[in-house]
């Protein structure tokens, strides 16, 4: 009971002064601690639903199910119409009777909290349904409202530019200086872009790092390029920032007031994750991408399941002896006899988060086709299947490549897993860390596009690859210099030395290849030799490897 006293105290404690969601959260995490509890649910039956992202505390609407197990449960009338329930889960055994009796004892407390949030959030809902708390900018409510009023009023809003912009590495920036030091941040950026935007345009916050805004158009182009710019702040004087930009030059009238943040969004969103630039402008053809980027994502699960997907395979040449010395597995869309583009379906799949499903699948129908191709005699040569750099967030992803090796019975020098270099610190790790695990099962790695990345000099001293393909960049050029000779035939010769196999990709022309030669790299990849072939085409290459 002595717990219970202390936890008590602490809860009362807590509850003092204004309620916020932070407090309650807060006590939960102390209940958690002092009874090692699992996790601590609750449901709200009524009109307000109180959220917390925290995994020890989560507050479900009504009607969600509660999950299974052996809890212990309290039901309690918060106010007239509303009720909360209280699930309590033990992180071993079941809690005893004393133990329960005890709990039932805090979760009143907790309720005690939660009639108080009641209580102010209904004063605060009014201001809250407008307003961003951090900045004080309109939310996404209370800029729409705006816009509203400003268009009744005699605003024309063909003369205007909706823009939604995103604030450059404001994550590192809160994990890095905390996040009192971060608001405060985005207190001093919103006042400096309200200030700038001036009393003719308006700018809305949406929360996080997001803001939106409308311009006048004839001052588009200084309002963007403010935006583009990096900003001082107070907080400090070496902290700079800038944003990432989807600009609407809106055509003419607006029938639904929120493509006022849809449309630059979408803009936003192709620049930050597919364009990799500061800014993008709405456009028809850009309208029309993202709309074929939503049906791929529609279409995609019923065609990974009704294997509309296939292996094409494309040949790697030994150019010295012109033999037939491995092959890359590309991946091809054929949906009811036409091919749908790689560089159509693979970005909508990155930016989802769905690449994973689909690499696995490509992994484990090419070693299904090379153990198909031993059992046939046909003696077939190493082939590289390609991750993406997302896939390697996902736990165990090593453990389940080899795994799909196993079972198909394959032996583990045929397959490669081919990776982009990365392109950051941090997936810099993350990207090491994963072939490390690559290497202790046994299975042969590869980097693409080399060159092209974050820190290629690290690249090659830090990572244990099999190999190292030189990026399409270094020989796609009409005039090469001696100084790309020097930066190529070193690249070459350090990774030799390292006892990586060097290969050069995107190789086309007769001059190209007499380059990469020259340099010392005589494997190829590229359509000089092959382009990628269907698999029964490419079957004739193993039979007859040698290339004229």
């Amino acid at each position: 009971m002595a717990e219970t006293l202390r936890h008590l105290k602490f809860l009362r404690a807590v509850s003092d002064g204004k309620p916020s969601v932070e407090k309650l959260r807060g006590a939960i995490r102390e209940l958690v601690i002092v009874y090692h509890i699992y996790r601590v649910e609750a449901e709200l039956i009524g009109d307000i639903h109180l959220e917390s992202g925290e995994q020890d505390i989560t507050v479900y609407e009504s009607g969600n199910s509660i999950p299974a197990g052996d809890p212990a449960k309290y039901a309690y009338t918060l106010s007239p119409g509303k009720s909360m329930v209280v699930y309590i889960y033990p992180a071993g055994t079941a809690f005893d009777d004393i133990e329960r009796r005890e709990l039932e004892i805090i979760a009143a407390e907790c309720m005690m909290i939660l009639r108080m949030l009641i209580r102010d959030n209904s004063r605060r809902v009014t201001r809250d349904h407008t307003e961003q708390q951090v900045t004080g900018l309109p939310n996404g409510n209370g800029y729409l409202e705006k816009v509203a009023e400003r268009i009744a009023e005699g605003m024309k809003i063909a003369e205007q530019s909706a823009l939604y912009f995103n604030l450059k590495g404001f994550g590192e920036i809160n994990r890095q200086y905390g996040r009192e030091v971060g608001n405060t941040l985005l207190r001093q950026y919103a006042g400096a872009v309200k200030t700038f935007v001036g009393k003719d345009g308006l700018v809305g916050h949406l929360g996080e790092d997001n803001f939106v805004a409308l311009i006048p158009k004839k001052r588009q182009s200084e309002v963007v390029a403010f935006l583009r710019d990096v900003h001082p702040t107070e907080a400090d004087p070496g902290l700079k920032i800038g944003a990432t930009i989807g600009v609407w030059e809106i055509p003419g009238e607006v029938d639904d007031t929120e493509e006022i943040i849809k449309r630059p969004y979408i803009a936003y969103n192709q620049a930050k994750n597919f364009l990799l630039r500061p800014v993008v402008y709405v456009s028809d053809a850009l309208v029309k991408q993202v709309d074929q980027q939503r049906t791929v994502l529609e279409r995609f699960e019923n065609a990974l399941a009704g294997e509309e997907f296939q292996v094409y395979y494309q040949p790697k040449v030994d150019s010295v002896t012109r033999l037939l010395v491995g092959a890359e597995g590309l991946v091809r869309w054929i949906h009811k006899g036409a091919v749908i583009s790689p560089g159509v379906f693979i970005p909508a799949l990155e930016q989802s988060g769905q690449t994973l499903p689909l690499d696995l699948y490509v992994l484990r129908h090419t070693c299904m086709d090379l153990r198909r191709w031993s059992v046939d005699g046909l003696n077939p040569v190493p082939v590289s299947v390609n991750f993406s750099r997302r896939d390697l967030k996902e736990p165990g992803l090593a453990k389940k490549i080899c795994a799909i090796i196993e079972e198909c019975g394959v032996r583990k020098e045929l397959v490669e897993i081919e990776l982009t270099e990365s392109i950051d610190d941090e997936e810099h790790g993350v990207l090491a860390a994963f072939i490390n695990d690559l290497n202790k099962l046994g299975i042969r790695s590869a980097i693409d596009d080399f060159g092209s990345g974050y820190s290629s000099l690290s690249t090659l001293r830090e990572f244990q690859v099999h190999t190292l393909k030189i990026d399409r960049s270094f020989v796609n050029s009409d005039d090469f210099s001696w100084r790309d000779e020097i930066i190529l035939r070193d690249i070459v010769h350090m990774a030799q030395e390292l006892g990586m196999n060097v290969l050069t990709e995107g190789v086309e022309r007769d001059d190209q290849l007499a380059f990469v030669n020259s340099v010392g790299c005589h494997v190829i990849q590229g359509f000089y030799f092959d382009r990628p072939l269907p698999r029964e085409e490419y079957e004739k290459r193993l039979v007859h490897r040698q290339y004229p």
